[in-house]
This record gives C-alpha cells, structure tokens and sequence, in this order.
C-alpha cells in the first residue's frame, strides 16, 4: 500500500496486488490513529472476496470467485473495542459483467485499490445492538 496524498484530513490510498484488504487499510488505521473517517470512493479489482448480507440476525456470507471489479466502494472508520473497524460496502462486477455486492468482510487486491478517505473530526465508537451488528453511534462525554 501507498499513500499517495494525504492533507487536511484528506487521503488518497493505493493497494497493491497481493494486499488483503480491507485489513491492510485497518492496519495502517491503527497506525495513524485514525479512528473516524468516511470512505467516499474506492476502485480497482478484488479476488478471493467475501461479501455478505444482513438479516437483522446475522450476515448469511459468499465467496466471490474469480477477480471482479470494484464498480463502487464505501463506508466508514470507526472504533470498536478500541480497535479502528473498517466498515464498506461494495459493488463488484464478474467475469460476465453480472454486478453483485454486500458488506465487504476481505479479499486480496488482483490488480490494485485506489481509495478516497476523507478523516473525520468526531469520534465515532460502534456499540453492540444485538445480534452480530454493531450500530455506528458518539460517545457521550
């Protein structure tokens, strides 16, 4: 990965072939302790993909295979556990150009991942809501 741009809580982020994402952009989260953050734009080719769906229980998860490209990629950084969660949606188009998509959990970028993230001044905490969902909430001071 590479940051390419980074100024005035703007950040433009390359991934690379190989990458596992979206750990690598926690990672570097946690590093940089950016702990609130919305990911505006995102790009490039995933393989070996795990998207999943939400049922208000639980998420009913799916392998995604061969390569497919990212036609759309959003979402948010927040903290949950005292760790940066890295939470994205995506849109993802196969072989045949059939569009699919979901909550991201991980792939490995097949060709790269180019990311817009804009950092975020509020910090924004997930809480348990039942179930496996955490909802996206500001802690009261």
């Amino acid at each position: 990965m590479k940051v390419l741009y980074r100024n005035d809580s703007r950040t433009v982020i390359r991934f690379d072939i190989g990458e596992e994402f979206p750990g690598t952009l926690a990672n570097w989260c946690e590093k940089e302790k950016v702990e609130s953050a919305a990911i505006v734009a995102g790009i490039g080719m995933l393989e070996n993909i795990e998207i999943g769906r939400y049922d208000g229980k639980e998420y009913a998860r799916e392998i995604v295979q061969p390569s497919s490209e990212i036609l759309s990629l959003q979402g948010n950084v927040s903290m949950k556990e005292d760790k940066p969660f890295v939470h994205l949606h995506v849109s993802l188009a196969d072989e045949d150009m059939t569009a699919r998509g979901g909550h991201l959990f991980s792939g490995t970028v097949s060709m790269t991942i180019e990311l817009v993230m804009i950092e975020l001044s509020a910090k924004f905490v997930r809480i348990p809501s039942g179930g496996t969902f955490w909802r996206l909430d500001i802690p009261q001071e």
